[in-house]
């Protein structure tokens, strides 16, 4: 259909006028971005809007409607749920209720004391952390109990876990595999791994410099898929939804997601590797927010802005390289305590910006969840949040339902326009390592999340049941109780591991580690003898600290 613009423009003048005797409930909108929001879009917003170089059809670039060309009409998105609590045997128990009820992918929530790569006796008292804020995954033992009995020949399984433990945790798993025979070609996965999560969020507790946190990763990433050990390994999932949960914006996410993935691809091309060798196995993990809108808009330019960093820079000729694929996680900072049970709308709000996004996975939060680690009931009605998405309400029926909306192609535009341009600012502070290094990133972090707080007690950004609609004397759903004994079964399953294992092998290979560092080799052979042989996660990272040193992070700077 021709559009007149002429035409267009007086007639939106004349509506316009009779428009302006209606009074706004507000002075002005926004975006939670704050892109300014007008009261009306036309073709006159998309009038720049070529439809071939800026949308395009699926599985075609610039991959604006999506990576492949039939979306959900071929293959729905994987249901996977992070999930983890209490000990292996626990989590695999819940594992096992999740696969029955209709999970396809799962996503191992390992605790506190695993992300930060120690040992329960690392420190007196540490024991106590056990379980708490996930499963606890110290040793291949521990690996044995999570997914004993579990088809994972058959199953896509997320290692969420930083640099520091990735390469122990991820050879835990394919050693087993190893052992139960099946082929690691088989084998369908994830390792988080992501430098900016651990960068922000862990050095107080004696993770190595970024800088070393991004070699280790890289040498996951090497021995993965450069060296086709595990080919349709992630062995890398850059997680910007770590980094919208601390305050900042979906233009600020996309662009650090960017970032690091440059910073990855560009150490890989320093070690002698091409583009082509890794590129189409690197993964992103994504947040779902409160904009319903900005949030959709967000999943297609950042498919747009990955197609065109590649194209620009580096031009691989695998055409599954230009594929943007991405995780969504609902936004748990979205939580409230108070009523709870409005948790599930603000979920299931969420779940369907990224379905209408073209997301390839997707976990969406239990209702409890500001309040206790998720109950068996919440988990499952999560489950079941997606399944009622998929099947009755046909969203899943047609590839980018929105495309062609003028609004939501002129946010698209200009968020990926916004996005680019806070890309080339981190690449002004010397990219995303040394961003994370100068303090840079923590500085954009806290500015961020002052402001986002500052917003919700003013009341400027409104929260059903916290500064809007609030209800007295509320009373809280029970709250789901981790095993007290978590502790006490993981300090005996590593004494017991540690009996029985043979140590003057395991001190031997951590020798081994030690000079593997010094050189600056890859780890991940020797940690993968070293994690068969029954050495621990702290064993292991204690290595890395002992040879690089423990990095301060430069909070405040």
């Amino acid at each position: 259909m021709e559009v007149d613009y002429d035409r267009l423009e007086e007639a939106l003048r004349v509506w316009s006028e009779e428009r302006s005797c209606f009074e706004d409930r507000e002075p002005a909108f926004t975006t939670d971005a704050g892109i300014p929001v007008k009261d009306l879009y036309t073709p006159l917003d998309t009038r720049g809007l070529d439809y071939l170089r800026d949308v395009g059809f699926p599985g075609q670039p610039p991959f604006t409607r999506g990576i492949y060309p039939n979306m959900y009409r071929g293959k729905l998105w994987t249901i996977r749920l992070f999930s983890g609590f209490g000990t292996p045997e626990e989590t695999n128990a819940r594992w096992k209720l999740l696969l029955r009820e209709g999970e396809t992918g799962f996503s191992a929530a390992c605790d506190n004391l695993t992300t930060l790569a120690l040992d329960p006796d690392h420190f007196p008292g540490i024991e106590a952390e056990v379980g708490k804020e996930g499963v606890p995954l110290y040793s291949i033992r521990g690996m044995e109990a999570l997914i004993d009995g579990l088809p994972i020949d058959r199953m896509s399984v997320a290692l969420v876990v930083t640099p520091m433990a990735a390469p122990a945790i991820t050879t835990c798993y394919l050693n087993l595999a190893d052992r139960a025979g099946i082929p690691r070609e088989k084998l369908q996965g994830t390792t988080q791994s992501d430098v900016v999560t651990s960068s922000l969020a862990i050095m107080p507790w004696g993770a190595v410099s970024p800088e070393r946190m991004l070699k280790l990763t890289c040498d996951l990433i090497e021995y993965t898929i450069c060296m086709k050990e595990v080919p349709r390994w992630n062995p890398v999932n850059f997680t910007t939804y770590n980094y919208r949960e601390g305050g900042i914006t979906a233009v600020q996410e996309i662009a650090l997601g960017l970032a690091a993935a440059v910073a990855h691809i560009d150490e890989l091309l320093r070690r002698g590797w091409k583009a082509d060798d890794f590129v189409h196995r690197l993964a992103f993990h994504l947040s779902a927010h409160r904009d319903f809108f900005e949030e959709i808009a967000k999943y297609r330019a950042a498919r747009k802005l990955w197609y065109r960093l590649l194209k620009e820079r580096y031009r691989p000729e695998n055409p599954r390289a230009y594929h943007f694929r991405f995780h969504v996680q609902t936004a748990g900072s979205s939580l409230t305590a108070q009523q709870p049970m409005v948790n599930i709308i603000r979920t299931t709000v969420q779940a369907l910006e990224a379905m209408l996004g073209g997301c390839q996975s997707l976990h969406t939060n239990s209702y409890d969840e500001a309040i206790c680690l998720p109950s068996d009931e919440a988990v499952t009605l999560a489950v079941r949040t997606q399944q009622v998405l998929r099947e009755e309400t046909g969203v899943a029926s047609v590839v980018d339902p929105l495309a062609g909306s003028y609004y939501v192609e002129h946010l698209t535009a200009r968020l990926e326009e916004m996005i680019w341009e806070y890309f080339l600012r981190i690449e002004e502070q010397g990219g995303i390592i040394r961003a994370l290094q100068s303090g840079w990133v923590h500085g954009e972090m806290a500015e961020a999340f002052h402001k986002r707080r500052r917003d919700q007690e003013s009341g400027r950004e409104r929260v059903v049941g916290v500064n809007c609609h609030v209800q007295e004397c509320e009373e809280p759903p029970p709250s789901f109780r981790i095993n007290p004994d978590a502790g006490r079964i993981e300090l005996e399953r590593l004494r017991r591991l540690r009996r029985e294992r043979d140590n003057r092998l395991v001190e031997r290979l951590k020798d081994e580690l030690r000079g593997v560092c010094e050189r600056d080799e890859n780890v991940l052979p020797v940690v993968y003898r070293l994690t068969a042989a029954g050495a621990s996660l702290g064993e292991i990272a204690d290595i890395y600290r002992e040879v690089w040193g423990v990095w301060q992070a430069p909070v405040g700077v």
